[in-house]
This record gives C-alpha cells, structure tokens and sequence, in this order.
C-alpha cells in the first residue's frame, strides 16, 4: 500500500475548498457574534463519560475509543460538538439566565454519515441555553437559515418535526420500549412493510397511528391532517400549533413538515429541523431542541441549537480562483514595496514571483489579471497581456 494513501471517507481539505471554509467560518462567526453568542473552543479528546452523555447510541457508534496513556482510562474524540458545549455550560460557566455559546471546528467519525460523506466533517454551530420559550426556538432557526443565506444558498427549504409525537404515540404503549430503535429505524425509512411486522408486539393502535405517520408529511395542509387523523392523541395538538408557528416565522423559502423524521430520539426533546440543498445527500442544517443532556452533568439546563456541515456546504459553492496582482520582487525599490504594502492594506492579494516560481502554476492557484509595472515613474496595476483566464 503506498505510504500517501488516506483512510477511507478521510480527504485533505486543499486550498480552494479551504480557502472558501476560511471565509465561511468567518462570516458565521461575525453573524453569530452580531446576535450574542460567545464562542467556544471544546477540546479534540474527551474521557468518553462525559463525550457521551446523553446522546444515545448513534453518537456512540460514531465515536473513535482510544485509551489515554496517561490515566488509563478510555477517551473518545469527539464527533459531535454538542454535548461538549453543555457540559461547558452546565458544569464550567454554570451562569443564570440564558446562554448563548457558538463553535466551529472539526470533529471525526468512526462510521461515515453516508457512503459519500467526509469522516472529518468540518461544523459550526450554536447552542441557546436556559430557555424554553418557543422564541427561542425560533431565534436559534432563523439564525441557521441567516447563516446559509450570508454562504449564498439561495431557496432554502426548512424541514420541521417534533419529538413529542412519534412519543405521544409510543407512551401510550408499555410494550415499545422493547423494540423502541428498530420502530425509529423503520419510521426514519417510511417502511411500512416493516411497521407493519410490529403487529402482535405492539397494540392495532399504535402499530395503525405509525403507519399513518410515515405517509403524512408536507407542507403546512399536513398538521391539519394530522390534527384530524390523531385526534385521539391529544397531547399532539399543540405541538402542531407550535411547529406550524415557527414555520410561518421561520422566513424559509419554502416550509414542509415531517413527523417521522426522528433523527437523534434519543437525546433531542421537541422541535426539530434540517435543511437540505440539491446535489447534497445529507442535510446541510440539523437541529432541534434538547432539554436533557445538562442533567447528566448535574444542573438540568432547557437547550436549542443547530450544527452546520460546512464542506457538505462548500461542494455545491463556486470556488473559482481569486483575483491577484502579480508583481516582481525588488528589496531595493521603495517604491515598489510601498505599493504592495498599499495594495495588501486594501485587501488584495499580491503575489511576488520567485525566479522558480512558474506562471502556469500560479494560474492554477490565482486569477493573475493584472501586474504591477513601472509607468511613467510610478508602479502601476496594469492588464496582463497574456495568461488571463478564469
């Protein structure tokens, strides 16, 4: 095996998909900031007692184990952000009122999201705590889609679902827990047929309301529809006020309702919400709310927040190459140098080339339009005559 080959779903970030990230993590980062939001930088590594708490067994089996040399005991590297900015605010900050914490950074699978999808997904995101107010939730969503909107994503449309009803459903059967993740296996697929081999252990009711389920989702028609089919479920009634509520403020492009969508059950404790843009496997926006997790660290803190998946993001973003000025390279000319000084002070990229350097590779990496040339006593951004390409 050759010594320069990656492990499979692992992949170099080279420079034009980096240079746009960059861009992305900083434009977040100021929008984020803009609205409250402190940022805060987790470690890579944690002892996997606390990386794991209340998350579920899907975080689980996305966790690279490793085993600390120095304690003995067994960390893990996170892969996802989240419980680390709870135990950050549940534990560390333990401050009153609301919180609002944001981060970005790399996390690593151990299982890739989909056969396609990057190990090391590269995430922002932010984490609203101590509040359980349905403003909350919106404030967090309609930062999320503010977010795709400064990365130019154009046409957004918000997907919203709600935990409470797929539990609504279940609690009222004492035999679900049994087979609680093949039910959320099947309904997170729509398989009916599979639903349906639940006759026998479930009761007829619960096993007829989940079929129903998997095949009512869309835009906002649907909630009346699910209004009149659950009307037996009265516990679901204002869940689907509030979710039609946020969908309304939202300012989505477009808005669509999905009940069986129950991506990260076992930890997310009511609204949830993705979005998901053409050409993309995977959703490009997750989130939802979770009321628990802080509990595992010993101070119960109600939360709502969203990661972003940026080079998911960044696939479907034009990355063509920047506009630089090309310029020669003289320690002994004042002028020249103050030029360059001038030019880079305005934000422009100024590349002086080496005597190795070779203008066909630097085209691969710059949009060489233009170079400084003496004119008339003065060193002048002037048209290139030749290599011009975009």
């Amino acid at each position: 095996m050759s010594v320069w080959l990656l492990p499979e779903n692992i992949a170099d970030m080279l420079p034009r998909e980096a240079r746009v990230i960059e861009a992305m993590r900083s434009s977040f980062l100021s929008l984020v900031t803009s609205h409250g939001f402190e940022i805060v930088r987790p470690p890579l590594v944690e002892y996997v007692d606390s990386l794991l708490t209340g998350t579920g067994g899907d975080l689980d089996l996305r966790t690279f184990k490793i085993v600390d040399q120095v304690s003995g005991r067994t960390m893990g590297i996170r892969a996802d952000m989240t419980p680390q900015v709870a135990r950050i605010d549940a534990h560390i900050l333990n401050r009153e009122g609301v919180s609002r914490l944001c981060y970005v950074g790399s996390v690593l699978h151990a299982r890739p999201l989909h056969p396609m999808a990057s190990r090391q997904p590269y995430v922002a995101g932010v984490e609203l705590f101590g509040s359980t107010s349905a403003y909350s939730d919106k404030e967090v969503i309609c930062l999320g889609l503010e977010a795709l909107r400064t990365f130019n994503i154009q046409n957004i449309m918000l997907d919203l679902g709600h935990t409470g009803v797929v539990k609504a459903i279940l609690d009222k059967d004492p035999a679900s827990g049994s087979v609680q993740d093949q039910i959320l296996f099947a309904l997170s697929h729509k398989d009916r047929t599979s639903i349906e081999e639940f006759r026998g252990v479930l009761q007829d009711r619960t096993v007829d309301a989940l079929l129903k389920l998997a095949v009512m989702f869309g835009d906002e028609s649907v909630l009346d529809k699910i209004a009149e089919e659950f009307s037996d479920y009265p516990e679901i009634l204002p869940i689907l006020d509030h979710v039609r509520w946020l969908g309304r403020m939202s300012g989505a492009d477009g808005v669509s309702y999905d009940f069986a969508d129950v991506h990260g059950y076992q930890y997310l404790t009511g609204v949830t919400y993705s979005v998901n843009i053409p050409g993309r496997y995977q959703a490009v926006l997750r989130g939802g709310r979770y009321d628990d997790i802080g509990a595992r660290f010993g101070r119960r803190r109600p939360a709502v927040g969203f990661t972003l998946y940026l080079r998911e993001i960044v696939a479907v973003m034009d990355t063509r190459r920047p506009y630089a000025v090309l310029a020669p390279i003289n320690d002994e000319d004042p002028l020249l140098n103050a030029k360059i000084k001038e030019l880079r002070s305005k934000g422009l990229i100024v590349v002086q080339s080496l005597p190795e350097d070779s203008i066909e590779s630097l085209e691969e990496a710059y949009r060489l339009d233009e170079e400084l040339l003496f004119v008339d006593g003065t060193w002048t951004v002037t048209e290139r005559s030749v290599g011009r390409r975009i």
